[in-house]
């Protein structure tokens, strides 16, 4: 089995996510941004058992999240907030802080009309 095998190659693919979890951390950290891909939308099938995997991970995820919130794709902030964010690890979820005031306090009208500003004061405030 290689890391590809760990990553969904499409949203029915719960096999991929298994063998993700049987492989775990830190063995599945360079296939994270692989993996976020499949919680851009919490509709796909595999969507809510990557989230549940990635939800585990260390700080190892905090640069790949980072750079989602750097993107203009606001469901896939939403949702990585909503999914991944909100269920991390207190000192994992600290290291995002400031990348979620920024999202809080500066969003942008794309976010404000996807809630993700409202997304992100939630999980500040857990």
């Amino acid at each position: 089995m290689t890391l590809d095998d760990c990553v969904p190659k499409n949203k029915f693919d719960l096999a991929a996510v298994s063998k993700a979890r049987e492989v775990g951390f830190p063995g599945i950290n360079s296939v994270l941004p692989d993996l976020l891909d499949w919680v851009q939308d919490a509709n796909w099938p595999v969507a809510a058992d990557v989230a549940d995997l990635l939800s585990n991970s260390g700080k190892e995820i905090v640069p790949h999240i980072g750079s989602i919130f750097s993107t203009d794709d606001r469901e896939w902030k939403f949702w990585t907030i909503e999914l991944i964010v909100k269920r991390l690890a207190p000192a994992v979820r600290k290291a995002l802080w400031a990348d979620l005031r920024q999202l809080v306090r500066e969003p942008t009208p794309e976010d404000k009309s996807c809630d993700v500003d409202l997304v992100a004061e939630e999980a500040l405030s857990l």
